[in-house]
């Protein structure tokens, strides 16, 4: 029987683009709300705003690393998870309450 022939494929095609150590996305989302928030300090001379901004900043990149060392699709599981609170029932108890939620169900 003839064999399969094997290719190696590069790591580099699968693995999640990272920039700065973090989720790309999550990593532009960043910038803009810590630029934003460094720019209006400036303009308005609210340098609480500027310090912020910077805090924000030192705090979110290591953060944003060591998620994306946890789970390179962090972003992706956590926003199917909530998209899927509307499909799939909760799991209930005796400690439901007297008034249960009605979810949606498939009938």
């Amino acid at each position: 029987m003839k064999e399969f022939r094997k290719v190696p494929v590069h790591r580099s095609l699968t693995r999640q683009q990272l920039l700065a150590g973090c989720d790309r996305e999550l990593f532009f989302i960043l910038v803009l709300f810590c630029g934003l928030l460094i720019m209006s300090g400036m303009m308005s001379m609210y340098w609480r705003n500027v310090i912020l901004g910077i805090v924000l900043w030192l705090i979110g990149i290591p953060i944003l690393a060591k998620l994306a060392i946890y789970d390179a699709h962090f972003k992706g599981i956590v926003f199917r998870s909530v998209r899927y609170l509307k499909v799939y029932l909760p799991a209930t108890g005796k400690l439901g309450g007297l008034n249960p939620i009605k979810h949606k169900r498939w009938d």
